[in-house]
């Protein structure tokens, strides 16, 4: 029987694999916000959706791809 398994023949060990990771092009910028908030915003439900929300709103701002978000 051949000493490598299926799996070390496919991905080798460690690094990189494929189909894992970040999408190409998707850069992210985090934002860290007090504990506080982020549980207040949990229990009105989405915090990630009631922080779009909240900026789209107070800073009358429009959506570039109306496909990417949730337009209220």
């Amino acid at each position: 029987m051949n000493s490598l398994s299926k799996k070390d023949e496919c991905c080798g060990r460690g690094g990189s694999r494929p189909g894992c990771g970040r999408k190409p092009g998707v850069k992210t910028r985090p934002v860290r916000l007090p504990e506080w908030l982020l549980d207040a915003l949990e229990e009105q439900g989405d915090a990630r959706h009631a922080i779009v929300h909240a900026c789209v709103h107070h800073f009358n701002l429009k959506c570039p791809n109306p496909s990417e978000g949730n337009n209220d």
